[in-house]
């Protein structure tokens, strides 16, 4: 019965299991990146469709604002990755809202469309959340590839 248990305890953290990497010069990393659908990287991103992700992250200082920066490497070429309004971080915390607390654990919603003109590539991204001062709160990167629907 224990074992039965646990395999079902277990489940869910294979299903959804951590999918980022630490961003370079030693930026703070969520605890927990989920990115829906995605188990294992590369992340497929499909055209035409949004892609979910649900970062975990504690803050280490009062913050009033925060925005998503998004860059994405493909073929050597970095450029950043236009989120639109969904750049604005504080309007897609779940279950609290900016001003923030230092040491406040805070879940972040991520929406990133995938355009159906986007090449069939591979690509990393990196999303850094900053504050208001341009300081990075939660840095880390995905390693993806831009997929077509399946039929």
């Amino acid at each position: 019965m224990f074992r039965v248990l646990f395999l079902i305890a277990l489940v869910p953290a294979f299903a959804y299991g951590n999918v980022s990497r630490a961003c370079s010069g030693g930026r703070p990393q969520p605890t927990n990146v989920v990115i829906e659908g995605c188990t294992a990287p590369p992340c497929n991103l499909v055209r035409g469709q949004d892609v979910i992700g649900l970062i975990d992250f504690t803050t280490d200082r009062a913050v009033t604002s925060m925005t998503t920066i998004a860059t994405a490497t493909a073929l050597g070429v970095v450029t950043n990755y236009p989120l639109g309004s969904n750049a604005i971080t504080c309007n897609f915390l779940q279950g609290s809202s900016c001003p923030l607390s230092a040491n406040e654990d805070v879940t972040y919603r991520l929406t990133m469309p995938i355009l159906s003109i986007y090449p069939l590539v591979s690509l990393s991204i990196e999303i850094d959340l900053v504050d208001q001062d341009n300081n990075s709160v939660s840095c880390f990167v995905v390693d993806a590839q831009v997929v077509t629907a399946s039929k």
